[in-house]
């Protein structure tokens, strides 16, 4: 048998794995496999929507610690989301002189839910929240 550590299984460990995932992408971690840092933001925007979909999904089955953890994650992985967009788009605007268009539907910061606790509707019919 090896000596090596595996941590135990938990939803806490689920979501710190997605969430380093998503950090990677954003560019602010280095890659563990490569060492370097890189940014892939629509791989970390899969992600946080993955957080999102595990956070509606387990409504009412979490633990108030468990809550809070991925409520945390999800407002720090957002927030940094939605600087890494807008600072691409500046650079974006700064060497070319123009205004880009409009972001797509792929380009949007994943969604928060509003304080009702109801999550929206994106125009595919695909429900995610609401950014706060």
């Amino acid at each position: 048998m090896s000596d090596t550590y595996v941590p135990e299984s938990s939803f806490a460990s689920l979501v710190l794995t997605l969430s380093s995932s998503a950090w990677v992408g954003l560019g602010k971690i280095a890659d563990p496999v490569s060492g370097e840092l890189r940014k892939d933001l629509a791989g970390a925007k899969l992600t946080i929507d993955m957080l999102i979909m595990l956070r509606d999904k387990t409504k009412g089955n979490l633990s108030d610690d468990e809550q809070k953890l991925l409520a945390a994650v999800l407002n720090d992985l957002q927030a940094n989301y939605a600087e890494e967009v807008f600072e691409e788009k500046k650079t974006k605007e700064d060497k070319t002189g123009e205004t880009p268009p409009p972001p797509s539907e792929g380009d949007k910061a994943p969604e928060e839910e509003d304080e009702g606790g109801e999550a929206g509707k994106d125009t595919s019919g695909e429900t995610s929240g609401e950014t706060a």
